[in-house]
């Protein structure tokens, strides 16, 4: 997808997000503070406490308030190549978080800034050709001893599959498996240092869903995420 393309769903993202994941019986915050709460549990692995965590690709910027709350007290940085995706992250979330614009090749911070990043559902939106140097782009950006998290759909579930295919934001979209993830870490100077598969369950079967911790190794998930850590 290029920067026109996403400059046209900017404005009814959220609505066909809305649409897309109904049969779930979900709303997309559910999924942003999902995705949130697993990032908070890898502020462990990180060196040193997290002071300023990057948002790559934060779009319409669904992730900034749930960062704000399980991290509070934490500088917040959204970027993306979106001017008018950032423009409504802006106005949606102002005061929580800074939003910068990326040329899709040099972010615009300095070495070693962050402790934490933080990409959801954004990889599979752009060109396999680009992974490895984003990787590295993002590794740039972090201090030493700082997390990387890609959290990406699993294309070995039917569910994920049928939603992406029916999605009009989704409609040049790649998936990854975790292992293609891990292996662009790798590539790109990270070590991995956590993986897991997740959202098992919907709505209906939420009375389910403490058992999600005992199945991360299990392919089935909607999504997965792999984290990567700076050595």
């Amino acid at each position: 997808m290029d920067i026109a393309e996403f400059d046209q769903f900017a404005d009814e993202y959220h609505n066909l997000h809305e649409a897309n994941i109904r049969i779930t019986g979900e709303g997309p915050e559910y999924f942003s503070e999902y995705k949130t709460r697993d990032l908070s549990r890898v502020e462990q692995i990180v060196s040193g406490d997290v002071k300023k965590i990057l948002d790559f690709g934060t779009g319409v910027g669904n992730s900034i308030p749930f960062l704000a709350k399980y991290f509070p007290g934490t500088s917040l940085f959204g970027t993306d190549v979106s001017d008018k995706s950032l423009t409504l992250a802006r106005k949606r979330f102002d005061g929580l978080g800074e939003f910068s614009l990326f040329d899709g090749i040099k972010l615009p911070y300095s070495d070693g800034q962050f402790d934490l990043a933080l990409a959801t559902c954004v990889f599979h939106h752009i060109p396999a050709e680009e992974h490895i140097h984003l990787i590295q782009e993002v590794s740039r950006s972090l201090r030493s001893g700082g997390a990387f998290m890609i959290y990406e759909h699993n294309p070995f579930n039917p569910l994920t599959r049928h939603a992406v295919n029916t999605c009009p934001f989704d409609e040049n979209a790649v998936l990854l498996t975790r292992a293609q993830v891990r292996k662009l870490f790798l590539k790109g100077g990270m070590e991995v240092v956590m993986q897991e598969y997740r959202v098992f369950f919907p709505a209906f079967l939420k009375f389910l869903r403490p058992l999600e911790k005992l199945l991360t190794w299990l392919p089935l998930g909607g999504q997965h995420f792999v984290v990567g850590k700076k050595l």
